[in-house]
Formats: structure tokens, sequence, C-alpha cells
């Protein structure tokens, strides 16, 4: 029902979304980048702090365009996805088709006006583009899970844990993008501020993240739904055990927290913190890394595990009719 290309969507679209939102919502609060007749002719005379936003949206944009191909080519008929646009239903596929294709017009845009000189386009614009971005980029991270909760032929896909889950990871590894992009410039001064600040936010963020996926994976395992909890057998002890503990749990979760939470507690010394900076940065690049690699672990074992076999498509109902 779902293969390679569908999870590719998931973790692309999620992790694409939650850049762009993430960077946006940086540039709003903190960074305020110029733009029209005050930008900057090249995105090298730019500060740090601007360097790391611009080429995180221009990272978030390319994934979200990433998943959207991975989407389509899964549809396999470009018409299916019109009928979408041409025939609107009050739906979570079709609200989530208008934002996907909002926020990839947003993403376009705020990754141009960063890479090209357009002076014709203002300030004022560019804020009102990114308030967009960061609204509908909150709606697919949202729905990337919601699509998959949608498909109620699959008992443990239909958990109110899985959004959630899908969601916090979703931010997660938006920050992961930023942090990524923050490797390549200079931590010092504003640029440095918002690595403080992501590696906070990704660590609160991941904490959560532990507890939704407990949650979901105990809730399933104790469903009286039999195809519930057959799935997670497989998610948690079967073929789906390595990709969902080693990829998603020790990769996405345990490994990163504990950077991050080692890197909040480090030594604030100014002359400890410069000498030990390199290695910092390394460190945080890999976890960065990691947090990626756990999003689509997470997401590949959990759509994995819903179809290990057909047990699922059946009612508790017919089962026992079944047996007797």
């Amino acid at each position: 029902m779902l293969g390679e290309l569908a999870v590719g969507y998931l973790f692309l679209g999620g992790t694409g979304a939650g850049a762009i939102a993430v960077a946006s919502v940086l540039d709003l609060a903190l960074v305020r980048a110029p733009f029209g007749t005050d930008a900057r002719v090249s995105a090298d005379e730019a500060p740090p702090c601007e360097r790391v936003v611009a080429f995180a949206l221009l990272a978030g944009f390319a994934a979200l365009a990433l998943g959207v191909l991975c989407l389509l080519f899964d549809l396999g008929r470009i018409d299916r996805a019109l009928d979408l646009f041409l025939r609107p239903s009050p739906t979570y596929l079709t609200v989530g088709s208008f934002a996907l294709s909002a926020l990839v017009a947003c993403g376009a845009f705020l990754a141009l006006v960063r890479f090209a000189y357009l002076p014709f386009a203002p300030r004022a614009a560019v804020v009102a583009v990114e308030a967009v971005a960061v609204a509908v980029g909150l709606v697919v991270v949202v729905y990337t899970g919601l699509m998959l909760q949608g498909l109620g032929a699959v008992a443990l896909w239909r958990s109110p844990f899985v959004p959630l889950l899908f969601a916090l990871s979703s931010l997660s590894c938006g920050i992961a993008v930023v942090l990524a992009a923050a490797f390549f410039a200079d931590q010092d001064g504003d640029a440095g501020r918002i690595v403080r600040l992501l590696v906070r936010a990704d660590a609160a963020i991941i904490v959560l993240e532990a507890v939704a996926a407990a949650l979901f994976a105990c809730l399933a395992l104790a469903s009286d739904h039999p195809g519930a909890a057959a799935s997670a057998a497989q998610l948690v002890s079967g073929s789906g055990a390595l990709a969902w503990w080693g990829g998603f749990v020790v990769c996405g979760l345990a490994a990163p927290l504990a950077v991050e939470l080692a890197l909040a507690a480090r030594v604030r010394a100014r002359a400890q913190e410069r000498a030990q900076q390199p290695a910092l940065r390394a460190a945080l690049a890999v976890a960065a890394v990691l947090v990626l690699v756990g999003g689509l672990g997470m997401r590949g074992a959990i759509v994995d595990a819903g179809m290990h076999r057909n047990l699922e498509l059946e009612e508790p109902s017919a089962q026992a009719l079944r047996l007797e």
C-alpha cells in the first residue's frame, strides 16, 4: 500500500516544512535580514546569522520539493493530484495539498530573495511571506501524520499519537537542518545565540517525542485490536525493530539528546568555549545528522509495521466470527 516513495515524502515533506517554518521564525524574531534596495548583493557578504537562515531555507525548500516529487511519483498519475485542486472537498488531504503547494511557493520565494539581488522585493513583502510560510508550514508538519492516520484500514496508524509523533519529529528535523547549516558559519555573536536557542528547543522537543513514542508503542501493544497489537509487536521486536530502536530511538533520540544536553551544560568560560568551539560544532553537526536519520527511521518503521500483513484490515468482531 505504501512504499519507499511514500516514506520519502513523509520524511522529506515534514523535514522541509519544519526547516522552512523554523528558519522563518528565526528571521522574523531575531535575524531580520534586510531586503529590497538594502539587500546584500551576495550571500557571502551577509553576517553569519543571515547565512544560517538563508542556507536553512534553501535546504528546507530542496527537501520539500523532493518530497513533493516522491509523492507525485508514488501517485503515478498527475491527474489524481490535479483533482484535489479542481474538485476540492473538506478533507485532510485537500487542506494538506493546498498547504503543501503554498509552502513550496513560499519556500521558493524565500530562498530566491536570499541568493538573488531583487531590489523590488522589500522587507515588508518578505515578512508577509515568512508569516504565511510559518502558518502553512505548521499545517504541513501536522498533515504528514494526519495523512497516515487517515488511512483507517491500518489499525496501528489510527493512533492519536501518530500525528503528534510526526509533528514533533518534523520540528526536530527542521531544527536539525538549521543546525547543520550553522556548522558552516562562524558561531560567534547572533549566530551563536541562535544555535544555543535551537539546541535547548530541540532537546525539549526530543523529550516530548520520546514520551509520545513510548505512549504510542505501549498503547498499541496493549490494544484490544489484534491488528494493532500484531503491528506493534512487529515494530518493537520484529522486522521493524532495527529501524525503530537503532534508527529512531538511539540515533534520533538518545544520541542527539545526550549531545545537546552536554552542550547546554558545557563550561561557559569564554576562553574555554573558544578552545572547544571546533569540537562542539562538529558534535552538533553529527547530532543534527543523527536526528535526520532518526526521523527517517521512525517513519519507515511505523509504515512497515502497519503493512506487515493483512491482519490489520480486519475488525475484531469479524475475526471473532471467523474463529468461531
